[in-house]
């Protein structure tokens, strides 16, 4: 399998297009690491004062996401629709292979536990400061938005009893505190995106700024159901 444009545009909302210059294209830049870098995260052969133009970051990115995509190929034993490939290819690409293959949700999903393996993206919302582990708001932005295209494909109340393409039968029946943290995750993930899709049309849309703190008031709010629902499983010592 092959990332699609929906999953390519996915990570190129989340890793940014850096160093845009006034002519449209982009230059290199010094990252963090200190690794010259350049597009969407892109390093390898890069120098001081090179440009690209936006097509080629995306080239140098589509390049960059087979590394992941071959990964997710090798170490997913199970079948994958094309929007749960893409949300798992994005989650390697920004956490790499070896925090995946020692994962729960990789263990999830290769028994068959798709639900169980969606709620585990947002566990993966935190990163070390100042030597302390702590969630980040976008790292929270984007596990919701993955763990809601990993979903998206899930089966409905009202096609229970029919099997769809390339899922397991479910032989367990799906828990309460599951759907709930579902839902919350859909919310959360859906409002991440149209926000970032608000954003872009600022300049050409009358209210874009109400639009965008509606949005984000949503995200919070899918995120609340997700955490509140965990927090109520774990009470009545549900999984």
């Amino acid at each position: 399998m092959q990332t699609s444009q929906n999953g390519i545009e996915l990570v190129k909302a989340f890793e940014g297009l850096h160093r845009v210059k006034s002519d449209g294209n982009v230059r290199s830049y010094r990252c963090p690491a200190g690794r010259w870098t350049i597009g969407y995260g892109h390093t390898h052969g890069v120098k001081s004062g090179m440009t690209v133009t936006p097509e080629e970051a995306e080239a140098l990115l589509i390049e960059d996401l087979k590394t992941s995509e071959e990964a997710v190929e090798r170490l997913v034993k199970v079948d994958l629709t094309q929007n749960q490939f893409d949300a798992l290819v994005s989650f390697v690409f920004n956490l790499g292979q070896g925090n995946f293959s020692k994962s729960t949700l990789l263990r999830k999903l290769n028994r068959g536990e798709y639900e169980g393996a969606a709620e585990e993206f947002v566990r993966w919302n935190k990163a070390r400061v100042e030597g302390e582990l702590k969630p980040l708001a976008g790292l929270t932005r984007r596990r919701t938005a993955e763990a809601a295209l990993f979903n998206m494909d899930a089966e409905l109340p009202s096609e229970q009893g029919e099997l769809m393409a390339q899922k397991p039968e479910q032989a367990e029946v799906k828990s309460l505190g599951k759907s709930r943290t579902l839902f919350g995750l859909s919310i959360a993930g859906a409002s991440t995106a149209i926000s970032e899709a608000t954003a872009k049309l600022q300049p050409l849309v009358a209210y874009a700024d109400s639009l965008q703190i509606a949005f984000v008031a949503l995200t919070v709010i899918g995120i609340g159901i997700a955490a509140y629902a965990r927090y109520d499983d774990h009470k009545e010592g549900l999984r």
